[in-house]
């Protein structure tokens, strides 16, 4: 609870520290998957999870926190109606099926929502070009299924895109693949979060996704 009564709810959280799971070629962390994986309580942990909350709870807004954050300040937090009521996993899947290297997107984005940002969002793997406005999005926006020039790309984009805020490939769910997708078809690299790639400071901690 938050002190004007809100409830949030822990649905998910993105580790660089382990396997690439919300990579995985059939992107079934995204779509398929029904069965909890990893402590869904514990929000120090530093390894990926997935709670049923992500395919269960509905919501309105999401916000994203770290894991060496006993406070849980939102590093970004969606205004508006993002979700309209519906689970994350109906919300990121209502753009399309991208299982299994299907491409998600060219030169653009397939959705976006406004957010604001707070807490140490600055210094945090994935937040490089928040302050950034490019061509694919504004600073304060974070995107769904997105992609640059064919060549790299983001599950979620975080802040800025396009030309003069380094492309695509910065946010949740990075890839730098010839075409955004699952499938790493020239072994350039994908993370679970980061900017471009994941840093050595990335693997310290992880993001926890929440829903409201």
């Amino acid at each position: 609870m938050t002190p004007s009564g809100q409830a949030w709810t822990l649905i998910a959280r993105f580790s660089n520290n382990d396997a690439k799971n919300w990579m995985e070629d059939s992107g079934e962390w995204w779509y398929d998957k029904t069965v909890r994986v990893g402590d869904i309580s514990n929000t120090s942990v530093n390894a990926d999870m997935l709670s049923p909350a992500f395919w269960l709870v509905r919501g309105r807004q999401f916000k994203i926190t770290r894991s060496d954050d006993p406070q849980h300040t939102a590093l970004l937090q969606t205004t508006g109606d993002c979700l309209g009521g519906k689970t994350f996993r109906t919300k990121i899947t209502s753009y399309g099926d991208f299982r299994n290297g299907r491409v998600w997107a060219r030169n653009d984005c397939q959705g976006n929502c406004n957010v604001q940002y707070g807490g140490q969002f600055q210094t945090t793997d994935g937040f490089r070009q928040a302050t950034c406005s490019g061509s694919l999005q504004s600073t304060t926006q974070i995107g769904f299924w997105c992609d640059w020039k064919n060549g790299d790309g983001a599950v979620l984009m975080i802040g800025g895109g396009g030309d003069g805020c380094q492309r695509a490939d910065h946010g949740i769910g990075i890839t730098e693949t010839n075409r955004a997708s699952f499938w790493d078809r020239e072994g350039k690299g994908e993370h679970d979060f980061g900017d471009e790639r994941a840093s050595a400071s990335s693997m310290t901690y992880s993001l926890n996704l929440w829903i409201n």
